[in-house]
């Protein structure tokens, strides 16, 4: 998610616009050398050597899956790893993690129109039809979502792994499949996740803070979280979901309908991940394969940072950089009273997208399993 304090992307009259691109695949493309079904992490960069090519915009992770990848993080995902996922089921018990498609309403971000549904009688039977923008109520960001820019001119959008020539191909009358939300779809998300409750670590100490502030989780915090949690040192595997509870959603569901109109002008600052490098360096060593939360947008609304000498947000940098998706808007509070009562902070998950072919986000329909 996006906002006017954030790094803006923003496109007037796209019709009159001719794309005219400098050429961004020419030259030596720049890949790890692995065999996946030998060592999948041979040859695996340390964040300090990202990225592969100096060419490549900041910290990006082009080529460390191959030339031509379009899955990005995604690729930790493997049967080994599902697998070992599904050994954390120990009771059978399923917690759906999706908001109802009209909440928040009105929408967080308010150039997003809520949810139509509309019903259709028929003879004998009845239809109904529904008309949303995918990045309203919980949703999984794809890698058409959000490209490096460097000026916040549509002319220096970068995408993952430099595969889309230029802004036509993914908003254009004849768009491209690549990067589409159709390959996490066709991919099948199954994850141990791993929770760090924010908020519970907050009630629990005693400390106060508000959700609708741009108040920063720092790495440190998340740290202290996991010894909080009793979680090991070691506690992430290749393959993980991070998933942060911030507590936004709670303090959300506390307003009242006055409130919620008046929130997407009043309150637009929400807390989440410091964005920094030091978040960036924290989350890459774990080679997680999506990262979620319960707020609108992973990150804290300040959401621009100085990498390598670029203004960078953690969204350009997960989505456009790694190919790392990130889940927005989680519905975590019977979950995460569930965990504390049985001193548990890892789950089996699921998520499957919409298979749109070219599409940009979806409700994840993600489904948690104690």
């Amino acid at each position: 998610m996006k906002t006017g304090g954030a790094i803006k992307i923003i496109v007037s009259s796209l019709a009159s616009i001719a794309f005219a691109y400098p050429a961004t695949r020419s030259g030596k493309r720049v890949e790890r050398e692995f065999v996946p079904t030998v060592d999948l992490y041979a040859n695996w960069p340390s964040y300090d050597e990202l990225p592969l090519n100096s060419s490549y915009p900041s910290k990006a992770a082009w080529g460390v899956w191959g030339a031509d990848d379009e899955l990005g993080a995604l690729n930790h995902i493997t049967e080994d790893t599902i697998m070992a996922a599904s050994q954390t089921i120990k009771e059978g018990k399923a917690f759906p993690l999706n908001l109802r498609l009209d909440v928040p309403n009105p929408p967080a971000n308010f150039a997003r129109k809520p949810l139509n549904h509309l019903f259709l009688p028929q003879d004998g039977y009845t239809d109904d039809v529904l008309v949303m923008n995918t990045q309203i109520s919980t949703q999984f960001d794809g890698l058409r979502h959000f490209p490096y820019s460097t000026n916040n001119s549509v002319f220096t959008y970068q995408w993952y792994n430099d595969l889309i020539a230029n802004y036509e191909d993914v908003i254009g009358p004849k768009p491209t499949e690549t990067l589409g939300i159709q390959m996490a779809a066709e991919k099948g998300i199954v994850v141990r996740a791993v929770l760090f409750d924010f908020a519970g670590w907050q009630d629990a100490t005693n400390q106060t803070f508000d959700a609708f502030t741009d108040r920063n989780i720092t790495p440190d915090e998340l740290d202290k979280i996991a010894d909080w949690q009793n979680m090991p040192s070691d506690w992430s595997k290749p393959g993980d979901m991070l998933i942060i509870r911030t507590g936004w959603v709670r303090q959300y569901m506390t307003l009242n309908a006055t409130e919620r109109n008046l929130l997407p002008v009043q309150s637009w600052p929400w807390i989440g991940m410091e964005a920094s490098e030091r978040s960036l360096r924290w989350v890459w060593e774990k080679k997680l394969s999506v990262v979620g939360a319960d707020n609108p947008a992973f990150e804290v609304s300040t959401m621009s940072f100085d990498v390598d000498g670029h203004t960078r947000s953690l969204h350009q940098v997960f989505i456009g950089g790694w190919g790392q998706s990130i889940v927005e808007f989680l519905y975590l509070e019977e979950l995460a009273q569930a965990l504390h009562e049985r001193g548990r902070w890892n789950f089996f998950m699921t998520m499957q997208n919409l298979n749109v072919v070219s599409g940009i986000a979806s409700p994840p329909n993600a489904l948690a399993i104690l």
